[in-house]
C-alpha cells in the first residue's frame, strides 16, 4: 500500500473568481465550477476550491505547498504576471529545496518548490 497523491481543499470567497485567477495567472485548467465548488488542475497538481468563503486575506491561515519541476520557469512566470510574494523571492533554504511564495487572490499562500539534485 502507498499514499499517491493529495489534494488541497482551499476556501475562496468567490469560486468562479478564484478559478479564473489560478488559470489567468498561474496557467492552471479550470475543470469545474458550480455554485459554490471548483476544480482546477496544473500537469499532476489539482486543487479544490469551496465557497463563498468570508476569511478576509489579512486572517488567512491557508497555505499549501506544490512541488515542482523547473522551478526557474515557473518563478519567471510568476514575477512576469507580479504575484510573487514580497517575502518569498525564490531562494535557497536550509532543508535543500529551491523554493517562492505567492499570494492568490483570497490572500491563500502558495510556496512552489523543488529539491536540488542529491549527485
Amino acid at each position: 500500500m502507498r499514499l499517491t497523491g493529495a489534494v488541497p481543499i482551499v476556501p475562496a470567497r468567490k469560486v468562479e473568481a478564484t478559478t479564473a485567477w489560478y488559470r489567468d495567472r498561474l496557467g492552471f485548467e479550470v475543470h469545474h465550477v458550480d455554485d459554490g465548488y471548483g476544480i482546477i488542475g496544473r500537469d499532476a497538481v489539482y486543487v479544490h476550491f469551496w465557497g463563498p468563503s468570508e476569511t478576509a486575506p489579512e486572517n488567512s491561515t491557508y497555505m499549501y505547498r506544490v512541488a515542482v519541476s523547473g522551478i526557474d520557469e515557473l518563478y519567471a512566470e510568476a514575477k512576469r504576471e507580479g504575484i510573487v510574494h514580497p517575502n518569498g523571492p525564490l531562494g535557497e533554504q536550509p532543508w535543500g529545496s529551491r523554493e517562492f511564495a505567492v499570494l492568490d487572490c483570497d490572500g491563500n499562500q502558495l510556496t512552489f518548490y523543488e529539491f536540488r539534485d542529491a549527485s
